[in-house]
């Protein structure tokens, strides 16, 4: 078995690997049990940057994201309550956390006039979808020191040049990328949602399983709702343009 080893030089620490000998097992267990912690932290103190040997990826530069961004103890509780401290931290926690009672409703309880009293309009969703836009704004605003990530390196997901998923992971360094992306797959998820709880609810076809797989990993709960509308024999939804009201003439 192999196990991690911890060295510095130049500023930098360094994880490899080795095989232990039987005289150092409490040693390599201590190894075992700090590589992890090296690992999710990119930063330590003094901004001694942490690279892994058995990776060709670097590690974002303290510019991109610090040891005080990654160690912050602010909670999501104390953002809310001071939105002006850190906007786009506050928004991010908005749309993570207000959200998610209310899809309670539509799994649970999804014939219940609330429920059908949020759901059925969509300003709620329209508010929600601005303050995604707040993000979007508020980042173009920003600089790569501050959190925005440069737009040539997002022109690179396009470029069949480079590897996107790298770049992806690139991108992920950056604070307010990370809060747009979030933000908008949970929007885009809970959109999804209400549109599977409206066409069960106008066809007669059990949704509450296909709402939750939607909340937990997006996509599949509407295959998972399509599945359902042809089990039970409904057919999948269609909307046609016959079937919309027309304005008169």
């Amino acid at each position: 078995m192999r196990t991690p080893q911890v060295s510095y030089r130049d500023g930098t620490i360094s994880l490899a690997t080795s095989r232990p000998s039987t005289d150092h097992t409490l040693g390599s267990l201590g190894a075992m049990l700090l590589a992890p912690c090296l690992g999710l932290c990119a930063f330590v103190p003094h901004g001694v940057l942490v690279r892994p040997a058995f990776t060709t990826r670097s590690l974002p530069a303290p510019s991109m994201l610090d040891a005080g961004t990654l160690l912050a103890t602010t909670s999501a509780i104390e953002k809310l309550s001071n939105p002006l401290g850190d906007p786009i931290g506050a928004a991010f926690e908005f749309v993570t956390l207000v959200p998610q009672p209310f899809w309670l409703l539509i799994v649970f309880a999804p014939n219940w006039k609330g429920t059908r009293a949020i759901f059925e309009p969509i300003q709620p969703i329209a508010l929600i979808a601005f303050v995604h836009l707040f993000i979007v704004v508020l980042s173009t605003q920003g600089s790569p020191e501050t959190g925005t990530a440069p737009l040539d390196l997002f022109n690179h997901l396009f470029d069949p040049n480079y590897d996107g998923v790298e770049t992806f992971l690139e991108l992920a360094t950056y604070k307010n990328f990370i809060s747009e992306e979030w933000t908008h797959a949970l929007i885009w998820d809970l959109f999804v949602a209400r549109y599977i709880w409206l066409d069960g609810r106008r066809r007669g076809i059990f949704t509450s399983h296909s709402v939750l797989l939607t909340n937990a990993i997006g996509p599949p709960g509407l295959l998972l709702h399509l599945a359902t509308c042809l089990i039970v024999g409904k057919g999948l939804p269609t909307e046609t343009v016959d079937e919309v009201e027309q304005p008169p003439r």
